[in-house]
């Protein structure tokens, strides 16, 4: 059964889900990072308010069935390497969607709703999920590259231009998010940080999009 109308901007309904995940758990991390940075805005109990985390976990939960329908099919009507790939982008996907949770439970773990944590600790969370974001973004795709590189297209043949535009254009919420980084780093602000997660979860969220607007004539039997 299609997901898509093949002639339509979205061709692959269940990919534009799994976009839209990647895209909302981005801005519920961006938001949780503009509560911790910029308290004199938002309020020094916004991050640990009852309905913030009565939103967030409700987006969380939307988040996990669009994940659940973005990738069933493609478990269940594929075979061999190619199911093992389906398997590893969904396990790869819903660790994504569950960072809210995550932090959540380590946040309840440690007690950082009576007690806000210190900025040592605030920084090694980051720097491990970042960790875990590089692992998914860029050491997953590795390796389903690998698992398939005999069955799938042979783009070995590309200019060196056309591989350089199509980094950028694989790449850019990345190149945004160093450049970012740097600018915010070098000038001492902070206002900057609360896009970061924003931007790398565009990047996660990009090859979904891809996948959504050019859907592959194997994706559209299902």
């Amino acid at each position: 059964m299609e997901t898509g109308v093949k002639s339509g901007l979205i061709q692959d309904s269940r990919a534009f889900l799994g976009a839209m995940a990647m895209v909302i758990i981005g801005i519920i991390l961006s938001l949780m990072v503009a509560f911790y940075m910029l308290p004199e805005v938002f309020g020094k109990k916004a991050l640990m308010a009852r309905w913030w985390w009565e939103i967030v976990l409700n987006l969380q939960i939307l988040c996990y069935a669009f994940m659940w329908f973005c990738h069933h099919n493609r478990i269940v009507h594929s075979s061999g390497w190619w199911r093992l790939r389906a398997v590893s982008h969904f396990i790869v996907g819903m660790i994504s969607v569950s960072y809210p949770a995550g932090i959540l439970l380590i946040s309840a773990m440690m007690d950082w709703f009576r007690v806000p944590p210190s900025p040592t600790q605030v920084y090694i969370t980051m720097i491990a999920a970042v960790a875990l974001w590089a692992f998914g973004a860029f050491i997953m795709p590795i390796v389903n590259w690998v698992m398939v590189r005999g069955q799938a297209d042979d783009h070995t043949n590309i200019a060196a231009t056309a591989r350089v535009k199509r980094a950028l254009k694989t790449f850019w919420p990345t190149l945004a998010l160093f450049a970012l980084g740097i600018c915010e780093w070098s000038r001492g602000g902070l206002a900057g940080f609360a896009l970061m997660p924003l931007l790398m979860y565009i990047q996660g969220a990009l090859p979904y999009f891809a996948k959504a607007r050019h859907a592959s004539p194997r994706d559209m039997e299902f």
